[in-house]
């Protein structure tokens, strides 16, 4: 079913919802960035979580950044409170369609005044996402399909290269100059699953063994894992917790490659183009949330710990020889 789509450009203001965190940002980089340029006159406000709320405003996609956090009235306050030209909800989940239903004044449930116009799958918005097929696609592919239906037709390549616009210093412990591969450690998005203390540790002790360092990065403290590696490999890095999404990005960008499991660490460092090994167990599926980036590979088995580490470095020195 064809639509009507939004004017461009104008005064517009307009709305993107897209919470999750870093992993469900990265895959929106391709939809913030075609919106973007649909409404390049408009002023783009972004509903995010607040843990991304520094990074998203470094993005040249948004002239404002809004978070739950502390917000009186609720979220259905900020839809109410100014009036959106359009609200693009990237999450379709059962909470932003219950979120358009809740902000719909009582003049707006009697037919009285016109809805704002709402781009999602929520039950009698103006530009649904009717696609029958949306829920087997890939979700950076849906929220692309989604905005096509809309009105949108530019399908912009993902990019971060606006992060190197946004750090005049750079003080984590390590030289970017020196080899060495990233590990991240973070649970996966899907199911919680984690590679063992024990794996990260071979792993760690053969990239140290191959003449590079071994880097551990997390959005939070891995202490069973950071204790496995530094026990082992004194000389390891842990920037679990301390290193910022933007200076994950500056690691991405000169590590040698990165591992890791199916978390969103992963999809900020394989976007951002760093040659990336992917683990996977049957909680996660490639099909509707791969990793995605020039260089991935995805190992997946029934087990994260039936990965083991020589198989890990085999594909790594693969990798390399290529």
């Amino acid at each position: 079913m064809e639509h009507k789509p939004p004017e461009p450009d104008g005064p517009d203001s307009i709305l993107v919802i897209r919470t999750g965190g870093i992993g469900a940002f990265v895959q929106a980089l391709s939809a913030f960035a075609a919106i973007r340029m649909f409404h390049s006159g408009a002023r783009i406000t972004l509903l995010t979580d607040a843990e991304l709320s520094s990074f998203a405003a470094v993005a040249p996609y948004f002239d404002v950044i809004e978070t739950e956090a502390g917000r009186a009235g609720g979220l259905h306050g900020l839809v109410r409170e100014r009036p959106w030209s359009i609200v693009y909800d990237l999450d379709t989940s059962s909470r932003t369609d219950r979120l358009y239903q809740s902000s719909k004044t009582w003049r707006q449930k009697f037919g009285l005044d016109t809805p704002v116009r709402w781009c999602g799958t929520a039950k009698g918005c103006a530009l649904p996402h009717d696609n029958p097929d949306r829920l087997s696609m890939h979700v950076s592919d849906r929220m692309m399909d989604q905005l096509v239906h809309a009105g949108l037709e530019d399908n912009p390549p993902v990019s971060l290269a606006w992060v190197s616009r946004s750090v005049g210093t750079f003080s984590l412990p390590i030289s970017l100059s020196e080899p060495f591969v990233l590990i991240t450690v973070d649970a996966c998005e899907a199911n919680g699953a984690q590679w063992t203390p024990a794996r990260c540790m071979e792993l760690a002790e053969l990239i140290t063994a191959r003449g590079n360092r071994a880097v551990l990065v997390g959005e939070t403290a891995a202490d069973p894992i950071r204790e496995a590696v530094l026990d082992s490999v004194p000389d390891a890095v842990d920037l679990c917790g301390k290193a910022s999404h933007v200076e994950v990005v500056f690691l991405a960008w000169a590590a040698v490659s990165a591992v890791g499991n199916d978390n969103g660490l992963m999809r900020l460092i394989s976007a951002a183009g760093c040659r990336s090994i992917v683990l996977y167990d049957p909680g996660s599926d490639a099909a509707l949330a791969g990793h995605r980036g020039p260089d991935v590979t995805i190992l997946r088995r029934h087990d994260l710990a039936a990965i083991t580490a020589p198989e890990v470095m085999q594909r790594l020195d693969a990798g390399s020889a290529a």
